[in-house]
């Protein structure tokens, strides 16, 4: 099995990091320019992705470039593992999916949230009713940096965090409201956004920005039974109840202790090598749900 890597920039090389980590060592890697080649010395290196000739390939290039490079490789029948978004259009999203399903192969979109350890554990737990009905979420995500030029804030971070929301609840929103802006007044994209999703019993807040110095990640779910504050950041899940009694859910006290967490992007890749029609099925309308409110 021979898979390509198309994209070796920050992410590709942690992409790369993991793959080997797996034990993968028939790998071929591809980008426009390589600014430290020496280092993929081990490698087949392309600077055309249309020079690859591979079982499946993993996509981390710019969001605008996403669209081409996968119908490229889903027309030959050649298994795709997508960085999110997969695109900023729903039209374009469903041509790709129905071009996977025409020609039998998978189309894998990496909503990695979606294989966090706490996340899953919050699935579960509001899934059995220990939580109760959902009635409020506030997801904060904001950082310094990096910079995108080819999408706003929006596309780039609050995309993790509706696609946080509709992995849990997977709810139609009934009213959808963006603001995007520029803290940096001379950047090439708005760096910030908020957005208010309103729910028929709940309402999501999303506040992300990419030009703001402090680095803050906290999400918080208020549920009829649990309050949860999840701070990624820190990697810490907290419950408190009616009484205000609070807890690390790596206490065990919820049946999670803390040496289960694994790395969200080795849980995706190995997901990605079992992925099957099924699951294919299950992710295209977790993807067709999450492009359709960033689309406002």
């Amino acid at each position: 099995m021979k898979i390509g890597i198309i994209g070796i920039g920050y992410w590709g090389k942690i992409i790369l990091k993991n793959l080997e980590s797996l034990g993968k060592t028939n790998i071929v890697v591809c980008d426009i320019s390589f600014s430290e080649k020496s280092k993929y010395q081990n490698y087949q290196t392309f600077n055309d992705y249309k020079q690859l000739d591979c079982d499946l390939v993993f996509i981390t290039t710019p969001t605008s470039t996403h669209y081409d490079i996968c119908k490229y490789f889903l027309e030959k029948e050649v298994k795709v593992f997508c960085e999110k978004p997969l695109t900023t259009s729903t039209s374009e999203a469903e041509e790709l999916y129905d071009i996977a399903f025409e020609n039998n192969t998978l189309l894998f979109t990496n909503w990695i949230f979606t294989y966090n350890s706490h996340i899953e554990t919050i699935k579960r737990d509001y899934e059995s009713g220990k939580l109760g009905n959902i009635r409020s979420v506030s997801m904060n995500r904001l950082n310094l940096g990096p910079e995108r030029f080819d999408v706003n804030a929006r596309w780039d971070l609050a995309s993790h965090d509706i696609s946080i929301i509709q992995y849990l609840f997977s709810k139609d929103p009934v009213h959808i409201r963006w603001t995007d802006y520029k803290r940096n007044k001379n950047g090439q994209q708005d760096d910030s956004s908020l957005g208010l999703i309103e729910y028929s019993d709940f309402i999501a807040s999303i506040n992300a920005s990419w030009h703001y110095r402090k680095k803050v990640r906290e999400c918080i779910f208020e549920f009829d039974n649990y309050f949860i504050v999840w701070d990624d950041y820190k990697r810490f899940l907290q419950y408190e109840d009616s009484a205000n009694i609070s807890f690390p859910i790596y206490s065990g006290n919820l049946s999670y202790p803390c040496s289960a967490y694994k790395e969200p992007l080795k849980n995706s890749i190995e997901a990605f090598f079992s992925f099957n029609n099924e699951d294919l099925i299950k992710q295209k309308k977790l993807t067709m749900d999450t492009l359709k409110i960033l689309e406002g």
